[in-house]
């Protein structure tokens, strides 16, 4: 008796092959496609979450010592110098700029800006960016709650040059905080769509990366915080931003791929 071959053959007049079974064939041939494009993916992906893990330990170790640093030394060398040099070297008085800088982060104008961009994104038909840019009042509310357990005097006149005047404490700056999840959110959206322009890119990329920047600047310079404060700030801000654009991209790829536009 000849032996059966185990590769599916043609139907033909000797061979008469049922399409139910050639269905099953093809169904197996592309899950074994499926699973193997997703095993390649998942190992490519395995470095970067290793590298992703290193840098999110070493933020947090950062933020421990810093807080340390900052519970020990309230009003250190390092803040007093870095006050003084940012606020006397200048050509000209640039106080109007540097407050309208930190606009953006104040008690009411921060959350009217989250409300404006999510509701443009809702008209837009961009229900999952919405979505996300009103995520960015939680980092905001928890930063609020940090500046209850540590209390950390601001910049005096005996210190420094006092532009603004705030009753929270000191550390870490909420308008840092703010600026890199908000417009870090934006600027991210910006580079990875593909379907915005590159005139909206162009300007509202280069407008939040600028934002981001210079933030720490005019809260140094206003005598609204010390050096270390914005540094937290940053700190702070980038493991909000971190784990934000963690489920932002979860979202759209993995579990809704029909929700990307």
């Amino acid at each position: 008796m000849a032996k059966r071959s185990v590769f599916p053959r043609p139907p033909g007049k000797r061979f008469n092959v049922t399409a139910k079974y050639w269905r099953r064939c093809l169904f197996i041939s592309r899950s074994f496609r499926a699973r193997s494009k997703f095993w390649f993916h998942k190992k490519r992906a395995l470095p970067l979450n290793k590298h992703l893990l290193a840098f999110y330990a070493l933020v947090i170790l950062s933020i421990i010592g810093l807080i340390i640093f900052v519970e020990n030394h309230p009003i250190s060398h390092f803040d007093l110098n870095m006050t003084q040099e940012i606020q006397e070297q200048r050509a000209w008085d640039i106080t109007l700029p540097m407050k309208f800088i930190s606009v953006f982060g104040d008690a009411l104008v921060a959350p009217l800006s989250i409300i404006i961009a999510s509701l443009f994104f809702f008209i837009v038909r961009r229900r999952r960016e919405a979505y996300f840019t009103l995520a960015v009042i939680l980092p905001d509310l928890f930063n609020m709650v940090i500046k209850i357990f540590i209390h950390r005097p601001r910049p005096t006149l005996e210190n420094a040059k006092i532009f603004l005047s705030f009753n929270q404490s000191s550390f870490p700056s909420g308008h840092v905080v703010h600026y890199v999840v908000f417009f870090g959110f934006l600027l991210t959206v910006m580079i990875v769509d593909k379907n915005i322009s590159l005139v909206w890119k162009i300007f509202v990329g280069f407008i939040s990366a600028f934002l981001i920047i210079t933030v720490s600047i005019s809260r140094i310079y206003l005598g609204a915080h010390w050096a270390t404060d914005v540094i937290g700030g940053y700190l702070f801000g980038f493991i909000y931003l971190g784990i934000l654009l963690k489920y932002y991209f979860k979202y759209s790829i993995f579990k809704h791929p029909e929700k990307l536009s």
